[in-house]
């Protein structure tokens, strides 16, 4: 007997959106959870003192963060899965530096999820030492995150601005199966 694929999942949008936030309570609710894997990378990038970060050698970077969600999302085995920011993600970002997107990024952007939920920003997006972005290239970010993933031919669902417990509802009504 072969075992059934997970179902998966991405939570998007612009930095501050409230994606981990949200991915946190689906997680406390039992669905399974592909951590955001930008973030691990750029702390681990720090740690070796690499210029592999966002904002010295964009692509390269983009080429660990999908090296290392392709594994994540392959060791995610729970049968609803959500990604906290999936692939096409990677894209939008090169698209707001201006730069070419590369094939392995590209070859692996395309039918992965099955339904993509696109979080509508929260409020002033807070500085980490992780997040970069200024407010209007987060605003930019956002709505290249909606066209890249559109173009892609995923179904895209907007989120609006709401407390996590009303989100995770949507979310969870959203990946039901048909009755």
């Amino acid at each position: 007997m072969t075992a059934t694929a997970p179902r998966r999942f991405v939570l998007t949008g612009g930095p501050g959106v409230g994606k981990t936030t949200l991915a946190r309570c689906l997680s406390n609710l039992g669905f399974g959870i592909v951590r955001e894997t930008a973030r691990d990378v750029i702390l681990e990038q720090r740690s070796r003192g690499s210029e592999s970060l966002p904002w010295h050698d964009r692509t390269a970077f983009q080429l660990l963060v999908l090296e290392q969600q392709l594994i994540r999302e392959a060791q995610a085995m729970a049968s609803i899965v959500f990604c906290d920011r999936g692939i096409p993600d990677g894209i939008a970002y090169l698209r707001v530096a201006g730069l070419p997107v590369p094939k392995p990024i590209a070859e692996n952007a395309h039918d992965r999820y099955e339904l993509v939920f696109l979080l509508e920003p929260v409020g002033e997006v807070p500085a980490d030492g992780v997040r970069y972005e200024d407010p209007e290239t987060a605003a930019r970010v956002h709505a290249l995150i909606f066209e890249v993933y559109t173009e892609l031919g995923y179904s895209v669902i907007r989120i609006p601005a709401l407390p996590v417990p009303a989100r995770a509802e949507i979310l969870i009504r959203s990946t039901l199966p048909p009755p």
